[in-house]
């Protein structure tokens, strides 16, 4: 399993556009386990790629709570 983790920013056009270093990387749907949302983080597995399901939802919830957060400050 490759290293480089790529972050789903948007899906379009049968591809799935990740963030992966710095840089977008367009990635078919076809080469991704079934169910990739914006947002998940993958991970490539030889030909294909797979959602890290429990690095996701840390993310999300990190964020989730950045962005409760930033509501109370400004209450």
């Amino acid at each position: 399993m490759s290293t480089a983790r790529f972050i789903v920013d948007r899906i379009e056009n049968g591809l799935a556009v990740c963030e992966v270093g710095g840089a977008l990387v367009d990635i078919p749907l076809t080469k991704i386990s079934a169910g990739v949302r914006e947002g998940d983080i993958l991970y490539e597995d030889g030909a294909l790629y797979t959602v890290a399901e429990q690095e996701t939802a840390e993310r999300r919830t990190a964020i989730l709570k950045r962005f409760e957060h930033l509501k109370a400050r400004h209450k």
